[in-house]
């Protein structure tokens, strides 16, 4: 995997913040993206470029957060995009307040257009998508 340096990163503020959020919306999250975030969570890394199945040169900002009291977090974002599409689960956004998401029909990463509701898909899974950052 392309090494990623991480910025920014807020740990997590209980051990168990991934599962709660798990059991409060009855989601399962794949296991390279939790392992990911028990280390990185709310972090931004130094390779924030993707591409995705329609545009080239779609930036990554920073991955949500777990902790329900910071500013960006996975809490807020699902809300806002559970009415528009209850199959995808943000974990990242963009500079203009799009979204990375777990799409849980087919476990793979799209990325999620808020002004259009459409969606581009990026990779087959979550550390596909890490290894295509730039």
């Amino acid at each position: 995997m392309n090494q990623l340096t991480w910025k920014y990163v807020k740990p997590l503020g209980t051990e168990l913040a991934i599962e709660q959020f798990e059991s409060s919306y009855n989601v399962k999250l794949p296991l390279d993206l939790v392992a990911v975030f028990k280390q990185y969570n709310g972090g931004r890394p130094d390779k924030k470029g993707f591409n995705t199945s329609v545009k080239k040169d779609r930036v990554l900002k920073t991955l949500l957060s777990f902790n329900e009291g910071d500013l960006e977090t996975i809490y807020k974002a699902y809300d806002v995009l559970k009415p528009e599409d209850d199959k995808l689960i943000p974990f990242a956004s963009d500079p203009a307040g799009n979204y990375i998401c777990y799409q849980v029909t087919d476990e793979s990463i799209v990325f999620w257009e808020h002004e259009t509701n459409t969606k581009e898909k990026i990779a087959d899974s979550f550390t596909e998508f890490l290894r295509g950052l730039y």
